[in-house]
């Protein structure tokens, strides 16, 4: 949980993020002599979140200021579209979720974030919907849309002459700008916080539906040479989009939990959404933050326990357990 924290702090967009996330690292991280340091630096950290929070109120004050790529979160992580014009990223974004993309032949039909809420088996995931780069640039601002998302969705069209240039500048557009693109659930962070931030990406190869779409796959692939996941779809035949849906639910490093209340039947209406790691007092938190605190017992079911058995608040959650937790 401290770590997801951490995450989003260096992901933070504006101070008010930071301080969101500061507060969390702060009450999560354990509190004994050898953490001191530690404990000194995120108060610091707070303190200057704060500070520069309160100098941007001040100078907002007086007239509002919307920005066009920021979208709050949502579901089990925000995945934030990226990629050059007609790639298919509305499309996609138009066959998974309710939103009102407008799909059109044209380039640049997209002009600010379009969210909607896409679902992988009962897990809802934000996808938002961004104006195309071009040749390798973005609009003023976008960048802070792929800072603070949890995963990037990177589109390229299979049917495109210039594929390899597709693949190749919204990469060096995430560079340039100090974001590092890995296809891997957990990241590693450089103690240095200048340095580039690793950032969960996975790369949409769209319009398998088109003339020499496989052949191009695989000739992109032979010269990129690229360590990041590339899952073939079509936006406009909905091949490869449920698979395309559970790699990124892999990405975002998270577990459904599922709550059940003594003596009633399990709620899987609206599972709870945790951190991969999450414990049992993780959860308890969640559903009551003050409670998680006077937890006595909890059992659990699927996973690696005996159905029912009674575990320590410690225990670690994995995905689609039921947990029933039990207070004074």
């Amino acid at each position: 949980m401290y770590q997801k924290a951490e995450e989003r702090y260096r992901s933070a967009s504006s101070p008010a993020d930071k301080v969101a996330a500061l507060e969390e690292m702060l009450r999560l991280v354990p509190k004994h002599k050898a953490s001191e340091k530690l404990q000194a630096s995120l108060k610091q950290k707070l303190k200057n979140a704060r500070e520069e929070m309160q100098k941007g109120s001040h100078a907002k004050h007086g007239g509002g200021h919307h920005d066009l790529f920021q979208v709050p979160k949502q579901g089990a992580g925000q995945v934030v579209l990226l990629g050059e014009a007609n790639t298919g990223k509305s499309s996609i974004v138009g066959a998974l979720t309710s939103a009102k993309v407008e799909i059109a032949d044209f380039p640049f039909s997209t002009h600010a974030a379009t969210p909607g809420l896409a679902h992988h088996e009962d897990v809802p995931i934000q996808l938002v919907d961004m104006p195309p780069l071009m040749a390798g640039h973005a609009q003023p601002g976008m960048i802070g849309a792929y800072r603070s998302a949890d995963c990037i969705l990177m589109v390229i069209d299979l049917s495109a002459i210039d594929l390899i240039d597709q693949f190749q500048r919204p990469l060096g557009w995430l560079e340039e700008h100090r974001l590092r693109p890995v296809s891997s659930a957990g990241l590693v962070f450089d103690e240095d916080e200048e340095a580039a931030l690793p950032k969960r990406l996975l790369v949409a190869a769209n319009k398998t539906d088109t003339t020499n779409a496989n052949d191009n796959l695989e000739g992109l692939k032979e010269l990129v040479k690229s360590d990041l996941t590339i899952m073939p779809i079509a936006a406009k035949t909905g091949e490869g989009l449920a698979e395309m849906l559970a790699k990124i639910f892999v990405l975002l490093n998270v577990v459904r939990i599922y709550a059940k209340k003594p003596g009633k039947p399990v709620d899987k209406e609206a599972p709870f959404i945790l951190p991969v790691g999450a414990t049992v007092h993780d959860m308890a938190h969640l559903v009551h933050r003050e409670l998680a605190e006077k937890l006595k017992s909890a059992r659990i079911w699927g996973g690696t326990v005996h159905d029912g058995q009674q575990v320590h608040a410690t225990h670690a959650l994995t995905d689609k357990n039921v947990v029933e937790l039990h207070f004074p």
